[in-house]
């Protein structure tokens, strides 16, 4: 069973976490950007072995990304 937790779902950006119950060892962090209407674009995609890695890199693109979603709703 694939697993998607949404880590951050601003205006402009959206980060994914994905991990499959079949392979145990694959962590996947994804960052889209969102385009006109429903379209998204995926900037980036990094892979880990580890969980906690994972999500460690995952909280720090949303500081990073957050505030760059902030400014351009204001």
């Amino acid at each position: 069973m694939k697993n998607v937790t949404v880590i951050l779902n601003a205006r402009e950006y959206k980060i994914e976490l994905h991990h499959s119950d079949s392979d145990a060892g694959i962590w996947k962090v994804r960052l889209w950007r969102k385009t006109f209407l429903w379209f998204r674009k995926r900037i980036s995609s990094d892979w880990f072995i580890d969980g906690k890695q994972a999500l460690a890199f995952a909280q720090e693109m949303k500081r990073k990304y957050e505030g760059v979603s902030q400014v351009a709703q204001q």
